[in-house]
């Protein structure tokens, strides 16, 4: 070996069985709900060609090196933005080594999906002729960032659980987004007043940019970056940065967009100068601005009926909220946009109060195929943090899922193995899992000692004489964990914890056991 030893790459996780149970029961409950909704479930490949992925993260700073990429060991064709075949002046076939890449999201494998259905001779000979079709899928798993520098509880592998409705632009798939997004998260076990849908409009802040005088597309993407890690640099850096530049703490020089303080105070004021939760009054303020364009009646026009629904339909400002002053994600998402934010905090291991933040994403993205196929298709979607939720549900003990190991069926004579697998298949049959003890170590302490370590709930022992006599011997060890802390002596802790009973009734009183 080259000095390799044991040990992990950097940002990424060994998953023990309780927090993968923590994340398939995030998983569960919120697919629940997505299928509900009528969103069917989907799975796209973790490696794609890496043009069909493109520079499609929000996060414009990991565009360029936030992608794991390498070449593809197989030589393939190179066609046309048409779909045909390259050649080169002798008429050969042009062929390449195509990059492939693992995705960093499920969006964009969900364009790739989406374009290569509608990749179609009709569809390319008659661009003008398109009517998208509606398509609602849900998808969970893992996606791949290379950043470059981790930040404390940032990796580089984690998982996400989108759903997405393809193919309208009807403002209700909009409402209906916060709708699931705060169905989804209630199921999973958060209560209703520990966190907030918030919704914007990019819309409503392009508007509000074109009446600052600032039309240029590039010069508005570049604001809203730069408005949007103000949480990073503080708000006198995002001042900075919007004007003359700042030096970071590496001493780097960071150019500014070079605009007017005027501008820059207006941009700050806006972002700060709703203070009411409540969305009527929100949207009264719109009403009001001053820099009222077609642009801004648009996104605001979007907010009120996105609001008209919520209202009809029950979703409260306990549950969801207009933020104006949300920029998450505003270069990426062409209209509504959404983010779900925890109210809980927890006090972390140095004593100190800390926050999850954000645990949900997404919004309007009518942009899904068009650098794929040339055509616009309207989507909508939304994106759980499944990791990020499950850290918050850990530190907060907000949920406490009662995660056990299986049944442990104890060896104490290998010559009776042939009984201890019986006994296993009987427990199995019933729909309980067993586990029959193959450790090298045969002792009763050793045995106990890993029992404990898998969290298993119930062991069955049986040696020659129980075997006899035609009865097991059951420990509850779920029981004898909690009786352990108040009861000091030996054989009373037994006489509570553990019974013997004949074969026959084996099944009946494991699943006693396991339903205390």
């Amino acid at each position: 070996m080259r000095g390799i030893i044991p040990q992990k790459i950097k940002g990424f996780r060994d998953i023990d069985p309780q927090l993968n149970n923590l994340r398939h029961h995030v998983i569960a409950k919120a697919s629940k709900v997505y299928k509900n909704y009528g969103f069917e479930h989907w799975d796209t490949p973790a490696l794609e060609y890496a043009d069909c992925l493109g520079k499609y993260m929000p996060d414009d700073d990991s565009v360029d090196q936030g992608v794991y990429s390498f070449r593809n060991p197989e030589i393939e064709p190179i066609h046309d933005e048409k779909g045909n075949r390259m050649v080169d002046e002798e008429g050969n076939f042009l062929m390449e080594n195509h990059f492939l890449s693992l995705r960093y999201d499920l969006t964009a494998p969900l364009s790739r999906l989406y374009a290569e259905k509608l990749w179609t001779p009709a569809v390319r000979n008659n661009p003008n002729n398109f009517r998208p079709s509606l398509f609602r899928r849900y998808q969970y798993g893992p996606v791949y960032r290379f950043e470059t520098k981790l930040d404390p509880g940032r990796f580089r592998e984690f998982w996400q659980l989108d759903f997405d409705t393809v193919g309208t632009s009807d403002i209700s798939a909009d409402a209906e987004t916060a709708m699931v997004l705060s169905d989804a998260l209630e199921a999973i076990g958060l209560k209703r007043d520990t966190y907030r849908v918030k919704i914007n409009n990019r819309k409503v802040l392009k508007g509000f940019l074109v009446g600052l005088g600032l039309t240029d597309e590039s010069l508005e993407q570049s604001v809203l970056r730069i408005v949007d890690k103000a949480d990073k640099i503080g708000q006198d850096g995002m001042m900075l940065e919007l004007g003359r530049g700042r030096k970071d703490i590496s001493g780097a020089i960071i150019p500014g967009l070079g605009l007017e303080q005027s501008v820059i105070s207006s941009i700050v004021d806006f972002l700060h100068g709703f203070s009411s939760a409540a969305r009527k009054n929100i949207l009264a303020s719109l009403s009001n601005s001053k820099f009222m364009n077609p642009v801004f009646e648009e996104g605001l026009k979007e907010l009120a009926g996105i609001d008209e629904l919520l209202a009809q339909l029950g979703y409260e400002e306990d549950r969801v909220i207009f933020e104006p002053s949300l920029v998450r994600g505003m270069a990426y998402y062409t209209g509504p946009v959404f983010e779900v934010e925890s109210l809980q905090s927890f006090i972390d291991e140095k004593g100190l109060e800390r926050r999850v933040g954000s645990i949900c994403g997404g919004g309007r993205y009518d942009g899904l195929v068009s650098r794929l196929l040339g055509l616009s298709v309207p989507a909508v979607g939304a994106s759980i943090g499944v990791d990020r939720l499950c850290e918050l549900l850990v530190q907060t003990k907000s949920l406490e899922l009662d995660y056990s190991g299986p049944v442990i069926v104890l060896v104490f004579d290998t010559a009776m193995m042939t009984e201890y697998q019986k006994i296993a298949q009987e427990l199995r049959a019933s729909d309980i899992a067993v586990e029959v003890y193959y450790g090298m170590q045969k002792n009763l302490k050793k045995q106990m000692a890993y029992a404990d370590q898998s969290r298993c709930s119930v062991a069955v022992l049986v040696g020659e004489d129980e075997l006899k006599k035609g009865v097991v011997t059951l420990r509850n060890l779920k029981l004898g964990a909690e009786l352990a802390a108040t009861i000091a002596d030996k054989n009373e802790w037994k006489e509570k914890v553990q019974i013997e009973v004949p074969r026959g009734e084996m099944v009946q009183k494991v699943k006693e056991m396991l339903s205390l």
